[in-house]
């Protein structure tokens, strides 16, 4: 029996270790006039991640590209309403979208991006970032 509840105990904290989440690092967006800090999703591990199983959307998440690229982005696993920016290669915004709570409809850049910022529902809205406002990543990516 004894043998039995280590081995279940074993299972269950590798499981955990598997699925526990990934640290982001925080990176420095000029955004207009203004910087913002905002996770920093730089791979393909943590692109795919992204902000599921999160609590909140704060302080943003920026998924960023080696080169401009037409991408989808989902919302599994992902409880919180947000707008997402996308980015042309100039780092400007190219269309600002939302975000359904859940939901896995595939949302679309329409063009090639280099980067996506998610942010709170609103949050573009209450800053007057619209479509054509010009970024700046201010952290550099190795």
């Amino acid at each position: 029996m004894r043998a039995w509840l280590i081995a279940v105990f074993w299972v269950l904290t590798s499981c955990a270790s598997v699925t526990a989440a990934p640290t982001f690092p925080i990176a420095e967006l000029q955004v207009a006039d203004f910087t913002i800090p905002v996770q920093l999703a730089a791979t393909p591990e943590l692109r795919a991640r992204g902000l599921m199983f999160q609590e909140k959307a704060e302080p943003g998440m920026l998924l960023v590209y080696r080169q401009p690229e037409p991408i989808s982005l989902w919302m599994r696993n992902t409880s919180m309403p947000l707008d997402v920016a996308f980015i042309d290669g100039d780092w400007k915004i190219h269309v600002i979208k939302p975000l359904e709570p859940f939901d896995e409809t595939p949302i679309s850049s329409d063009i090639a991006v280099i980067a996506a910022l998610e942010m709170p529902r609103g949050w573009f809205e209450q800053h007057n970032v619209i479509a054509g406002t010009q970024l700046r990543l201010l952290t550099r990516i190795d």
